[in-house]
């Protein structure tokens, strides 16, 4: 008798437990649709804040294929947004190849809505892999372009960003996750990659700066690229060398990028910045000659050096510090009040650049 009362027991605990099974989250993949690209724009056509865009691959069995499809939704968030475009589609809507987040430039001033990087943040689908970056002229218009070089949905910005295929020192990439980080952090700013559309292609060669609320100022091909040898080690380039009539092109091999924050009390408080460069000369619009490397090489110094200190100081006016002086600043002195401290230093303190360019030889054959 007692043996038939606990086989009633577990049988009506597995008849209890049946619909919590029955209730499993797992989907096979031929239920899944994937989103590659997550585009952020202002609204248009009604009272919503944004108009969200997801990028959705369309796979093809038989050959490679970059078919996608683009669907959009207004709302006040990206949840709600989301939330609506999921009764648009057939499949379940799976974040897990979206490496690509694209904000249009509207919505980063004057000041970004911060759930628009904190929703990405909470997802686990998005945290250590996707790229941020601003769109123009818009995040949709990027989204929509389809290269005739490109094989897969939104790869071409994949390779470009993460340099495995094309490697540039124009282009400043960003992790979602370092550009959270950069809200938070005292004494580092946010920035952000811009990605242009120019007829058939992407044109990724400029870098948006922003404060601790949005967008702050806009970064020629040139001045991104210093800032690059900053924000990133060894980078290889093309040095262009303008001496009144004269310019010539060096092929870099090797940057290194070295300073130190000098605050002296009884002195003015200074940066020392230290920039080493070794290349050969690519091409010459004059004759050039090994026996005058040490000439071209005092031109580049010179040149350099200017180069490199307007970018710092345009940076110090602009009131941003994407490169992290203040982190520095803070990691080497221990007062109460360092942060404040640094806050009135940033202002005034100078900036004494040393360039180090070093010429192998002309890449003529003599």
């Amino acid at each position: 008798m007692n043996h038939y009362l606990k086989l009633q027991g577990v049988l009506f605990i597995l008849i209890l437990l049946t619909p919590s099974l029955s209730g499993c989250g797992f989907k096979d993949i031929d239920k899944r649709i994937f989103v590659v690209s997550v585009g952020v724009d202002p609204a248009k056509n009604s009272d919503k804040k944004f108009l969200i865009s997801l990028k959705l691959a369309v796979p093809n069995v038989q050959e490679v294929s970059n078919e996608f499809v683009i669907i959009s939704e207004e709302g006040d968030t990206i949840a709600e947004a989301v939330r609506i475009m999921k009764a648009e589609v057939d499949k379940e809507l799976d974040f897990s190849h979206a490496k690509l987040i694209v904000y249009n430039e509207k919505i980063l001033k004057p000041e970004i809505d911060k759930n628009l990087y904190y929703w990405f943040i909470r997802r686990r689908d998005f945290q250590e892999m996707s790229w941020v970056t601003i769109g123009k002229p818009s995040a949709l218009e990027v989204l929509k372009l389809k290269p005739k070089t490109e094989r897969l949905p939104s790869n071409s910005l994949f390779l470009i960003l993460g340099k495995d295929g094309s490697e540039s020192t124009y282009v400043i990439s960003e992790f979602l996750f370092d550009f959270k980080k950069r809200f938070s952090e005292k004494g580092m700013d946010p920035f952000l990659p811009i990605i242009e559309v120019k007829k058939d292609l992407f044109e990724v060669d400029k870098v948006g700066l922003l404060d601790k609320k949005g967008l702050k100022i806009k970064f020629t091909p040139k001045e991104t690229m210093i800032l690059n040898f900053f924000l990133n080690e060894e980078p290889k380039t093309a040095l262009k060398i303008v001496n009144g009539e004269q310019s010539f092109v060096i092929d870099i091999q090797g940057v290194k990028t070295n300073y130190k924050i000098m605050t002296d009390n009884q002195k003015q408080p200074y940066i020392k910045v230290d920039i080493d460069l070794q290349g050969r000369i690519e091409e010459a619009l004059f004759d050039v000659n090994n026996k005058d490397l040490r000439k071209y090489e005092k031109m580049a110094n010179t040149y350099t050096k200017k180069q490199v200190y307007d970018v710092l100081v345009k940076l110090q006016k602009s009131k941003v510090d994407p490169i992290g002086f203040g982190l520095r600043y803070r990691s080497r002195h221990f007062e109460k009040d360092d942060w404040e401290t640094w806050m009135r230093l940033y202002p005034e303190i100078k900036f004494k650049v040393n360039a180090n360019v070093q010429i192998k030889d002309t890449g003529l054959i003599e």
